[in-house]
């Protein structure tokens, strides 16, 4: 492997205009914790005056109270930010419900490492939303960098799985249970002696963070931003979560498509940013070491987590008459009860549209300008679900 170091804080160059057009893996069964030695092998040379500013970055991890959720019956996608692992990376955490009942769970993280040949940035990493990177570093995905992640848990932890691995054990574990459920694991995981095994409350696991996952998925469950999608009795549902980037070349997106059958039954979009933290919230850790030495008072946040500060921007830039909220639900609404083949043919249609022409012709309620792109990440992430 060329690169095995990872990048504590990171540095933000010059903030360009924010809206364009529309708008570790450690393991208490191997040798040694990897979330301190795989994630603490490079010290940041962040001055003392920015680590403390720093400490008073506002995080926006988009948790919602008191939010209205259908019962059983209606399928519910709820996405939160979190930090299970660390303060080096920061975890998307999505669940799929069917009342209390978790069908499934997506989790990735996100963390700076040295650039190098093992490693795929996220999407623009290598356009405007990469200038923000440290020098010599970017910004990745631990699902899709498993190999070059567990290459280096295995060289600085001893571990004996992959990332994606244990990762898909943990899922696996809560996919049929209620969130009662997995809250009694993860208490049964805290009361876990130091000899014991992670595997042996969470079959296939061996991150020593294990408890730390679960808690998330059950932050989710519970609190997370809300998706509703269709109404079905099918609780056997195939889901994908990918990566994109349907707005410009200073974000990208995570974007969870459940499928039922050959239909759409539930979508949850968002997209990440650097932005001015005077009025956004930052991602998890954007206070701690995830968010050091960063230069121009930037964050990385969710735009949907950051509804009213990014749809403030987005009018005043931008004239735009409806949120950014708004405007997401509109497509994700578009998009459910429909086959990958009719949302290809609305993409064609928002393409073939002249100059004159609105968007919410084709996609009522939509007003975004890439309103096709944010369709097109749908119908990637629903064919990555039907393989």
């Amino acid at each position: 492997m060329k690169s095995k170091k990872l990048v504590v804080g990171f540095t933000v160059l010059t903030f360009s205009a924010l809206v364009l057009g529309a708008c570790s893996p450690d393991n208490k069964d191997d040798s040694a914790s990897s979330s301190s030695k795989t994630e603490q092998t490079t010290a940041s040379s962040t001055t003392a005056s920015t680590t403390a500013a720093n400490a008073d970055v506002k995080i926006a991890d988009g948790k919602t109270a008191n939010a209205e959720v259908p019962g059983a019956g209606t399928i519910v996608m709820r996405q939160l930010y979190t930090a299970p692992h660390g303060d080096k990376s920061f975890a998307v955490v999505n669940v799929t419900l069917d009342g209390d009942k978790i069908l499934s769970a997506r989790m990735d993280e996100f963390q700076y490492v040295e650039k190098g040949d093992d490693w795929t940035g996220v999407p623009n990493a290598d356009a405007k939303l990469g200038e923000n990177f440290p020098e010599g570093n970017i910004l990745v995905a631990k699902e899709e960098n498993s190999k070059a992640y567990s290459a280096m848990m295995k060289d600085h932890g001893g571990a004996t799985q992959t990332w994606d691995e244990s990762m898909t054990a943990i899922t696996n574990f809560v996919k049929g249970k209620t969130i009662a459920e997995v809250e009694k694991a993860v208490k049964d995981l805290d009361a876990q002696g130091e000899d014991a095994k992670v595997s042996d409350v969470v079959s296939g696991a061996t991150f020593s963070d294990t408890k730390g996952y679960l808690q998330s998925i059950v932050d989710a469950a519970k609190s997370g931003m809300v998706s509703v999608g269709e109404k079905t009795s099918n609780t056997d549902l195939k889901e994908a979560i990918i990566l994109a980037a349907p707005h410009g070349d200073q974000s990208f997106a995570t974007v969870t498509v459940a499928l039922d059958g050959d239909k759409v039954a539930a979508t949850f979009v968002d997209e990440f940013q650097y932005v001015d933290p005077a009025d956004f919230g930052g991602v998890p850790n954007s206070n701690a070491a995830f968010g050091e030495g960063i230069k121009d008072n930037l964050v990385l946040g969710s735009k949907y987590a950051n509804n009213e500060a990014y749809s403030a921007l987005m009018k005043d830039h931008a004239k735009a008459t409806q949120t950014w909220e708004e405007n997401i639900h509109a497509v994700d609404a578009f998009a459910k009860g429909k086959t990958v083949a009719e949302l290809e043919t609305a993409v064609k249609d928002l393409k073939g549209q002249g100059e004159d022409a609105k968007v919410s012709d084709v996609v009522s309620g939509a007003t975004f300008a890439d309103t096709a792109g944010y369709l097109q990440a749908i119908i990637d992430a629903a064919k990555k679900a039907a393989e």
